[in-house]
């Protein structure tokens, strides 16, 4: 894989991942945890063919596990959650912030991080334009879902910061790593997904429910941690976690789309305003990728031959 296709693959995840924010709406007649259980283990199911696969590799357990908790259930619990409390505003305009979080994290102790304030400037003025607006909820059920947010923007930024660790430490996993962690997800999923369903019984509008279901287990999770895992290794964790704005910016348009309209003038310089800062993000890392490599030529020419063969 080049670092171009690289670059398409985060995109396209962006796109897979920003869906999840508008599937629930296409059966709003299904609790929203349950949704959120099936995905999961519907991303169990599809990872099952690759098992054989997952088991004959060198897989860290404890860490797969961990990465299925904090990038796949728990986090979409408190996402779902913080929705239904604080509504998807609050809750989208928070998660929102994992690039920035991601980046800053990344980039500490490497001296980038002033390379990168024009970018992250960008990006965080894009998430203010994309939210800012009347009526914001105050409440102490609104403030509860706003903690829960945060809770899952710091859930989500530790289990990209870690798979990126662990694939860069370890790249050939990264062809089993996104079938384990759906293996650990559906395990962890399956004893909730069937306690809502004995609890509440099947959901009004089934079919539509179970085909949200199989396309937020499909697309959003298998598909989406797939291409993150094989795009990860060719990219630095600081152009990772910038291009993971796409999310939000995939959301919205996916949300114009579901409502049937077209987002206003603040929302609009907002979505342009984050884009633009993760393209500055990408040319800086190209940049910064460049001057390295000549960096290394010229040390490489300057060291005498004998020096190289020893």
């Amino acid at each position: 894989m080049t670092r171009n296709v690289a670059l398409v693959a985060m995109v396209v995840a962006g796109a897979a991942w920003g869906a999840v924010f508008v599937a629930p709406g296409l059966a709003p007649l299904a609790p929203a945890l349950l949704l959120a259980t099936g995905r999961f283990v519907a991303f169990g199911a599809v990872s099952l063919p690759q098992v054989r696969r997952v088991l004959r590799a060198d897989v860290p357990w404890g860490r797969v596990i961990a990465h299925a908790l904090t990038g796949s259930v728990l986090y979409y619990a408190l996402v779902a959650v913080a929705v239904r409390l604080a509504g998807p505003t609050v809750a989208v305009a928070t998660i929102g912030l994992v690039p920035v979080v991601m980046a800053l994290i990344s980039a500490r102790g490497t001296g980038r991080v002033a390379g990168l304030v024009p970018a992250l400037g960008l990006v965080a003025l894009g998430q203010v334009l994309l939210h800012v607006g009347p009526g914001q909820d105050w409440s102490l059920e609104a403030l509860v879902g706003l903690g829960l947010a945060v809770l899952a923007l710091i859930s989500w930024s530790w289990y990209g910061l870690d798979s990126h660790r662990l694939l860069h430490d370890r790249p050939e996993l990264a062809p089993v790593l996104a079938a384990a962690q759906g293996l650990a997800a559906g395990v962890l999923a399956l004893p909730a997904a069937v306690a809502l369903l004995l609890i509440d019984g099947v959901p009004a509008q089934p079919v539509r429910a179970l085909v949200v279901v199989l396309f937020l287990g499909l697309v959003s999770s298998w598909l989406a941690v797939r291409l993150w895992h094989a795009a990860s290794g060719y990219l630095s964790p600081v152009l990772v976690s910038q291009l993971m704005a796409l999310e939000t910016a995939w959301g919205f348009v996916f949300a114009a789309f579901a409502e049937g309209g077209v987002p206003g003038p603040l929302q609009l310089a907002g979505e342009i305003t984050l884009v633009g800062g993760v393209v500055l993000a990408v040319l800086v890392d190209a940049r910064r990728s460049r001057r390295e490599a000549r960096r290394a030529a010229s040390v490489r020419e300057r060291v005498p031959d004998y020096q190289v063969s020893c």
